[in-house]
């Protein structure tokens, strides 16, 4: 009679332990998310920016200053998706007229482009 109760003792034990392995098993595949990626939240696109020249620039994006950009630097910007402007204006280096340049378009989320100036 004793074996009996032992056996039915082990066999519970094997089956707790059976089942809370289980149980963290499916809380853990129940418990994943994939979230969507950041620029699909902030209904952004990445826009980077190259200053090939030898003299310095003012960045401005949507009629905003962003920075100085100083000669042959490199700056990447996430900007809201759908119509967009940027302006580059030379600071240094011009002898009478200044160049300034200026950039639009309409970008969808989550893509990527490049201006060099």
């Amino acid at each position: 009679m004793y074996k009996i109760i032992d056996i039915i003792n082990f066999k519970n034990k094997y089956m707790n332990k059976l089942l809370i392995c289980l149980f963290i098993v499916f809380l853990a595949i129940g418990c994943t998310t994939t979230s969507a990626p950041t620029c699909e939240q902030n209904h952004t696109f990445s826009m980077e920016f190259t200053n090939g020249s030898n003299d310095s620039y003012d960045l401005y994006i949507n009629d905003k200053f962003q920075q100085i950009m100083g000669a042959k630097s490199k700056v990447t910007y996430d900007i809201p998706a759908g119509y967009w402007s940027a302006e580059v204006v030379q600071r240094s280096g011009y002898n009478l007229n200044q160049i300034d340049k200026f950039y639009s378009d309409t970008y969808q989320s989550c893509t990527d482009y490049a201006i060099i100036f």
